[in-house]
């Protein structure tokens, strides 16, 4: 299991202390992690690393979802350290330091993208290009480290949070779209509605292209039907049985499905040059 030592912990701070503030609050601010209390020190008198252990000291380490967000901070920076690596002065032993610390605490660094990730994490995620159109993903890092721990170990609490996961991903397309929608909404109508602000809906699709419009119309049953057996095993719901058929497959199944309208969502909504943003030009 990936741990955040005092040697991993040291590495922010000593990266950070040349640069500016705004970068740092970015950083931090972009992968759902809020500034915490004053942290200052008497024989440390830079604001940028006392901004640095501000954010830092907001973290409960012992939350699945704010180590994961962490994971990403950790991410984010040491791929920006990589970018660097053809500039005039780079020291590549400092690349080296960053990459042998993470992995010798557990974490996994890729070697072609020096990405970094906890592999005791969630077992389900989405790309960082794929949150990046999000003004504030905490809470779907928050379901995705749900996730991650109940897949195997409660398949129900998996079903349940994978169903929470389309209804937030939903919620926040409208939201970034400008759209409005009901607070008692269901979820089969925040899909149809998040689709159709993203030009997905498979009434948009000519008749030229008729297996994408099938498609298109499968994502929609595909996510009531995670809806409709969270319906029946779901946590979240008194029962006045305990439903013994769900396994951590059936979870897996469920979760897939729900992983795959979700980053297609996303994907969709941060894409540059996807069809939905013609539209709204006009």
């Amino acid at each position: 299991m990936a741990t955040f030592s005092k040697k991993v912990l040291r590495l922010l701070p000593e990266e950070l202390t040349n640069t500016i503030l705004r970068d740092i609050d970015a950083l931090f601010e972009d992968n759902g992690i809020p500034l915490g209390p004053p942290q200052n020190l008497d024989n440390d008198s830079s604001e940028r690393r006392e901004r640095t252990r501000r954010y830092l000291a907001s973290i409960d380490f012992v939350n699945p979802a704010h180590a994961a967000r962490l994971t990403d901070v950790y991410s984010d920076t040491l791929q920006r350290i990589a970018s660097r690596r053809n500039e005039p002065g780079f020291e590549p032993a400092y690349l080296d330091r960053w990459a042998r610390t993470l992995r010798a605490e557990g974490f996994e660094v890729n070697e072609t993208t020096f990405a970094v990730t906890d592999p005791s994490g969630p077992t389900v995620g989405f790309t960082t290009e794929a949150l990046a159109a999000l003004t504030d993903a905490g809470v779907i890092h928050d379901h995705l480290a749900r996730l991650g721990e109940a897949v195997d170990s409660d398949p129900r609490l998996a079903v349940s949070t994978a169903k929470a996961l389309i209804e937030s991903t939903a919620k926040l397309v409208l939201t970034e779209r400008g759209k409005t929608y009901s607070k008692a909404a269901k979820v089969p109508a925040l899909v149809t509605a998040a689709q159709e602000s993203l030009g997905l809906a498979a009434k948009a699709v000519s008749d030229e292209n008729a297996s994408l419009r099938q498609v298109l119309q499968s994502l929609v049953t595909l996510a009531q039907g995670v809806t409709e057996i969270r319906n029946q095993v779901g946590v979240d719901h008194g029962a006045e049985s305990v439903p013994k058929w769900v396994r951590p497959r059936h979870a897996r199944l469920v979760v897939g499905a729900a992983q795959l309208w979700c980053q297609l969502m996303l994907e969709t909504l941060a894409d540059v040059e996807a069809p939905w943003r013609k539209e709204a030009a006009l």
